[in-house]
Formats: structure tokens, sequence, C-alpha cells
């Protein structure tokens, strides 16, 4: 299915430098170091040996050491690689004391890193940054381990000097990094004073930046407090209103706050506005269902910078959504012009590659910069060729071309290796005839996760109950419970197709199975409940089977459709209408709307039984229940 969360991607995320990366990937912080780890243990880790990889530095230079040391360092060598890292760790954080040597209190931290022990490596920095307060090294490995251990009250103060210790040139960027930087800080509005606090200098007198206000601005936002992010970004839209992070921020506050959509188009009314912010602009309006606007700004950034493929991109998104399919079919294909895929369904590439320089979309808002993004040699965005062969399958199927909406997803998916995208594929394979061929292709897509086995057999299951092959259905669901025999999908599943089939009694051993895995599942007590009310049969246990279903889910429409069924039932006509009228307000569904359409021409309530029903089928003629009840109780509509 087509990712219509597309229009509200984030555009920025957060990218760390490569050693704070191998810090952040070596560090699970939950084993403390021993004197004996398990022999090989740290040469079996991976994410260790990427961080050697990536912090280690070489050990002082021989010529400088004197022998005692020269024996302690080869003792400390000894000990790590062999399985000691608590001795080896203590050794050089002594010698790293006593020399106020940088490179052995970075080989300190390393190896506390490497043995996953968290405090350690935290006392080590800790005693770095005392011994070297000017050293912004120390400083960096100091926040970053405070950040991965989740320590948030200790922050603020190495955040400050990290930022002074920092060249003024950077400092922008530095200030710009932290709310990404400290988004896997658990308390987010703790995270956003600290940030707050810690950028307090840049923002006042001579020292102000335009970056700590957008910083703040952002961490707010991060905490959902949108008051003070709003508060934030408007003093740094009065410093610098060009800048692209405060458009990139507004869009992101438009839906809270009026205000924050005139910084927006403010920015954007200036020739040099950056085309990303413009981007950001149209996809917040799509996601507020403003798709007439959004369809405007993106006609605007495609005149502008034509090659710009995320721009067309989003801009066929828009127009599928207003039911325009030639113009998103147009838009579509643009995309894969401008990306190189010469491809078309059932034909051999007609065109050479595009010789455009598509204009891409950064992926980061802290590198996102003043400057036109001109970039002569940008890659394509990830996932833009599949995702415009999938928009393109979707308008062919709408406009009824069937056969070219399949060729569309062989090309979103040649590998034929992605779930999703083959369930669409066999979804249309069985519209076409070709259920063998659906089947087929479902089977044949690899297992990469766990649950994949079942969900490929659910989908198989449902492609023949789809073509009224219930046996078939389920003989292969029979087939799978043999190799997932605890699989409580599985079994409801089943259970279903054994009531369509009559096979009552199965399909309460299977509904009861699935009520011992999952007893806090509400579907399979709906489930009995309601096929006991439907069979008119065991009503008070019916009623215990759903009273448990709506306590595990209160207010769930189609759990209080079966409960005013049973209702209905059991000769209480009157409270089944009310349950039933509270059930399709909630939930407009054409089975519910079947049901109170039949309570309200027996109750005697025919013209608004006809209005019910009428509107049901109107909007899906096919139903079967709908159609049965009309047949049954005779009602010319």
């Amino acid at each position: 299915m087509l990712d219509l969360r597309f229009f509200n991607a984030p555009l920025t995320p957060f990218k760390f430098s490569r050693t704070t990366a191998a810090l952040l990937t070596a560090l699970s912080l939950s084993i403390p170091l021993a004197s004996q780890a398990a022999p090989g243990g740290l040469d079996k880790r991976k994410e260790a040996l990427a961080l050697k990889k990536d912090i280690a530095k070489p050990l002082p230079d021989s010529s400088a050491m004197d022998g005692e040391m020269f024996y302690q360092l080869m003792i400390a060598e000894i000990q790590a690689h062999s399985g000691d890292p608590g001795t080896a760790f203590q050794i050089y954080l002594e010698l790293a004391k006593r020399h106020r040597s940088s490179q052995l209190y970075q080989r300190a931290v390393a190896i506390a890193l490497q043995a996953r022990a968290g405090e350690q490596a935290l006392t080590a920095a800790k005693a770095w940054r005392q011994a070297l307060p000017q050293s912004r090294e120390a400083c960096e490995y100091l926040t970053q381990i405070l950040l991965a251990l989740d320590r948030t009250a200790d922050l603020t103060a190495p955040l400050r000097a990290l930022i002074q210790l920092t060249p003024s040139a950077q400092q922008g960027q530095v200030l710009l990094s932290l709310p990404r930087a400290m988004t896997r800080l658990t308390d987010k509005t703790a995270s956003a004073q600290v940030i707050e606090d810690a950028t307090e200098p840049w923002r006042e007198g001579q020292l102000e930046q335009v970056e700590a206000w957008i910083a703040t601005s952002e961490a707010w936002l991060l905490a959902k407090d949108t008051d003070k992010a709003m508060v934030a970004l408007q003093r740094a839209a009065t410093l610098k209103p060009d800048h692209t992070m405060v458009g990139l921020l507004a869009t992101d506050l438009m839906a809270s706050s009026p205000a924050a959509e005139k910084i927006v188009q403010q920015q954007l009314a200036s020739p040099a506005a950056a085309p990303l912010v413009r981007l950001s602009y149209a996809r917040r309006l799509a996601g507020l269902q403003r798709l007439p606007e959004s369809a405007n700004q993106l006609e605007v950034l495609t005149q502008s910078h034509p090659t710009h493929s995320s721009a067309w991109l989003t801009l066929g998104l828009v127009r599928y959504e207003l039911k325009q399919y030639d113009a998103a079919e147009k838009a579509s294909v643009k995309v894969l012009e401008l990306l190189g895929q010469t491809e078309r369904p059932g034909s051999k590439p007609i065109a050479q590659p595009s010789r455009g320089k598509p204009q891409t979309t950064p992926d980061n808002k802290a590198d996102a910069t003043d400057e036109a993004d001109d970039n002569p040699n940008p890659a394509a965005p990830k996932g833009e060729l599949e995702q415009a062969n999938l928009l393109l399958s979707q308008i062919t199927e709408k406009q009824g071309r069937l056969d070219q909406a399949i060729g569309w997803l062989q090309l979103a998916d040649p590998n034929q290796a992605k779930l999703a995208v083959q369930n669409q594929r066999a979804q249309l394979l069985a519209r076409t005839g070709k259920l063998d061929q659906a089947r087929a292709t479902i089977r044949a897509v690899p297992e990469v996760e766990p649950q994949d086995g079942v969900t490929k057999i659910q989908i198989e299951s449902q492609l023949l109950r789809d073509a009224n092959q219930l046996s078939e259905a389920q003989k292969v669901l029979s087939a799978a419970l043999e190799r997932f025999p605890e699989e409580s999908d599985l079994m409801y599943d089943l259970a279903m197709i054994s009531e369509k089939l009559k096979h009552f009694e199965r399909m309460e051993t299977l509904l009861r199975k699935v009520m011992e895995l999952n007893p806090e599942d509400p579907n399979a007590y709906n489930a009995l409940g309601y096929s006991l009310a439907e069979r008119n049969i065991r009503l008070p246990e019916a009623r215990v089977l759903l009273e448990k279903a709506l306590s595990l889910r209160p207010a769930d429409p189609f759990i209080t459709d079966s409960l005013a069924w049973l209702e209905y039932r059991s000769g209480r006509t009157d409270d089944a209408i009310k349950l039933l009228r509270q059930a399709l307000a909630a939930k407009p569904d054409p089975e519910i709307a079947a049901h109170l359409g039949e309570a309200l021409w027996t109750s005697g309530q025919q013209e608004e039984a006809r209005k019910v029903l009428k509107e049901a089928l109107n909007k899906d003629p096919g139903n079967d229940l709908l159609k049965s009840v009309v047949h049954r109780l005779r009602i010319g509509l």
C-alpha cells in the first residue's frame, strides 16, 4: 500500500559523527567490569571491534616511555586481549592520571566501552575532563557517555563546556545538533530544559546566535511543548528570518500555531527561499488535508526546480489524493525520468537516463544552510523509485488498467522480495483471475523476519476467501498450524473460516484455544459470543463472552454491534437499536448498518430502515449481508 505518511515524513534525521556513532554502538552499559571476563569475550563482540577500529589511538611513542611504563602498558594490553578488561582498565586509568595523557585516558575509556561497562567509562571520562579541562575531546566523550547512560541531570555543564571549547566558526553547527543528539534520552521535557540551560550564554548579549534559539525551539518541539517552541522560534525568526531551519521548524509548528505559518509564508515570499522549506510546507499542508494549497506550492517548486525529484513525487501523491489521476501519473513518470528508470510495464527500456541534476532533499536539518541546495551530484533519495512505481500502480488500478498496475508493482520490487509489495501484486493477480499465480507469488517471497511465515499464510488464505474458496483456505490454515502450532492469529483465521463452513464445533474449539493463549485479546470472545447470538443459542453464555470482550476493549463499535445483536435475539429490540445507532455512528460499517436496518424494520420504523440500508448499499453495493437483509425482509429500496 502506498505510504501516505510520506507527506509528514521527517526531513531531518540527526546524524552522529563517526566517533560518536562508534561510542553509542558499543554502549549497552548494563554489564559491570569484572576481574575475569569470559575467555575471548572481547573478540566476539562486533561492536567492540568496530569501536576499537574507530576510536582507539596509538599508544604513546616508545621513546617517551620509561621501562616501567612500557612494562605496565604491555601487561595492560595482554590483559585486555586475554579476557581481563578490569585489570587493563585500572592500569590505563592510573597511568593516565599519573602522566595526564589524553591518549591513555582515551584507551581507558575504550576498554571500558568494549567491556560494556558504562560506569567505569564514565569514571574515566570524568577523570580525563578534570585533569585536562581544555580538552574538547574529553568533554565530547563525557557528554556522549552521559547521554548513553540517560544521565540528563548531569548534562548541562558538559554540554555548555563542549560548546565553549568549539571554535567560534563551528559553534552554530554544534548548537543545531543538540536536539537530535539528545533524542535517546527518556525524559524529553528534561532534555529540552538541559538544552535551554546549556545554550543560555548563546541566547543573550554579544554571544547571541540564531542557532541557539533554533536548538531551543526544536528541543521544546520534541518535548511537545509547542508554546515554548514557538517563543524560541519567533526570536530566531527575528534574528534571521531567512534561515532554512527557521522555515523547517515553522512548518512543524503549523498545526498548533497560526503564527508559525506566517513565518513560513514570509520566508517563501523571497525568490531565494530554500526549496527544502517549500517542500516541507507542501507536505505539511497535505498532512493537514489542505491538498489544493499543497499542490499549488508543489507546482511552484517543480517550475523553479524542475529536476527536484522529491517535489515531483510529492506532487504525484497529492494529485492522487485529489483523484486527479492523469496529473498524478504525469508527475510520477517525471520522477522515473529524473532518477533514470527507463523501464515501463511490459516494455524494454524506452529512453536514456536523464542527464539532469535531481535536487534531492537533505537528510539532516542540522546540515541545512541558507544556500540554495544545488548539489551537482546528489544521490537519489532512498525509496523514491519504489514509491513512484507503487504510486503508478495505484493510479493505473484506479483507472482499471490492472495489467499495468501489476507491471508497476513488478518494477517497484524487481526481486520480488518485499512482502508488502508482493501482497498488493498478488491481490491484483487474483482480481484478474490468476489466483494460482497470486498464491505462488506470495509463497515465493523470502521469509526475512520471524513473523513473515505467518503473514504469508494469512495473505494466501485471504486470497482464497476473497475467491470464495473456503475449503481450500481451511486446508492452507490447517497445514500452517502444524508448522506454527501455537500461533493464535492463524487459529483465529481458521475459526472464522470454520464458521463460514458451518463447522461450529471446530470453530469453538479454536476460539477457546485462542482465549487460553491470549486471555487479554477481545477478538476471540467477541467472535464466539456473536456466533452464539447469531445462531440464537446459549444466549446467557454469549452475554458473558461479549461483556468480557467489551471490558477488554471499551466502546469498540464491532463489539457493541455484537452485543446489540444479542439484545435483538433476546427480544430487546429497543435496546438493540440504541446500541446499533451508537456503533454505526462510531464506525459506518455495512454489517452494522445491516443489523440496524433489520432491527428498525422489524420494530416498525420502516422509513428509517430504508434510509439506513440504502445509504449503506450505495457505499458498498456488493455486500452480501446487506443484500441478504433486503431480500429476506422484502424491503423495497
